[in-house]
């Protein structure tokens, strides 16, 4: 059965490792399919459902996804995570896009005892899906043969979803009225130097409390959360092979290239300049598939 499909069949299951965008290259084995993804113009697709839970990593262009008229938008170096059997619709911008996807097989699922969201839930680029996401996605452009890599990104992947499931089985998330406008001034200002005692005059309480509740709900503190926002936004600016890099770190609120680089490295385990080599790299033309030598006949 051929990767990609026609779009004139609404409610369509797509099996795993089909889709409705060409896949540019693919790996396959016992655990999980990986596979790079581009739809080289605007295109809306139907409705249709995915027989595999899977997330799917935007690196360029503009996707919105939802059902039923609500559509969700997700820019590049955003990621979303959608459980097996739910559908909904897509639409691809103007300018095309390209995505990493990584579709979970149910064996390993059962195994491990993973629990997953039971409903569709987005990574708008700080939270704990995203990030070994793009970590897969280096390993998986380097076409790096040790398991063990590839392994250990799937298992922080996993143990992420594990606890957004978790977390909403017991309402941790539920966050207090002025939490949702912290984290837009943090998305709004993150290029400038905020301090937590202004954190707290926004949200009207106590620097601690903030900083507890804080981490209670993203389980990371402030400036970390505020680190990955620079590093999402450094991403974007790196895939235009002519923007210097010293220049990308200002833009994007690190004091210099070297501090970029740190935080940089220890955000996505790559350096800015190998993640431009390997996120601008022309598409192989011929698919790749790697099977694993264990996988069951």
């Amino acid at each position: 059965m051929p990767a990609t499909i026609a779009a004139n069949d609404p409610g369509k299951l797509l099996r795993g490792g089909e889709f409705y965008s060409r896949v540019e290259s693919k790996l396959h084995t016992d655990d999980v399919l990986l596979s790079e993804l581009r739809q080289p113009c605007s295109r809306s697709v139907p409705r249709h459902e995915h027989e595999l839970a899977y997330v799917t990593v935007v690196l360029q262009g503009h996707y919105l996804e939802g059902d039923h008229g609500k559509m969700d938008q997700l820019r590049p170096f955003t990621a979303v995570f959608n459980p097996a059997g739910v559908t909904h619709a897509t639409v691809i911008g103007p300018e095309g896009a390209s995505f990493f996807t990584v579709e979970l097989r149910e064996r390993q699922l059962r195994e491990l005892g993973i629990r997953l969201p039971s409903r569709t839930t987005f990574d708008h680029g700080a939270g704990a899906v995203l990030w070994p996401g793009l970590r897969l996605y280096s390993s998986f452009k380097r076409q790096t043969a040790d398991p063990l890599v590839l392994e250990s990104h799937l298992m922080e992947m996993l143990g992420a979803l594990s606890r957004l499931s978790w977390s909403a089985a017991t309402h941790e998330r539920t966050p207090p009225p002025w939490f949702s406008r912290i984290k837009e001034l943090l998305h709004q200002e993150f290029r400038n130097n905020l301090r937590m005692r202004d954190l707290a005059i926004e949200a009207g309480v106590h620097p601690v409390h903030l900083a507890r509740v804080f981490r209670r709900m993203e389980k990371q503190t402030p400036g970390d959360y505020l680190q990955r926002l620079r590093v999402q936004a450094a991403c974007q600016l790196l895939m235009d092979r002519e923007y210097p890099v010293a220049l990308i770190a200002g833009e994007c609120g690190f004091s210099d290239q070297s501090h970029l680089t740190r935080i940089f490295k220890r955000v996505t385990h790559t350096t800015p300049a190998c993640f431009r080599r390997i996120a601008t790299s022309s598409p192989d033309s011929k698919a790749l598939r790697l099977e694993s030598k264990t996988r069951s006949a």
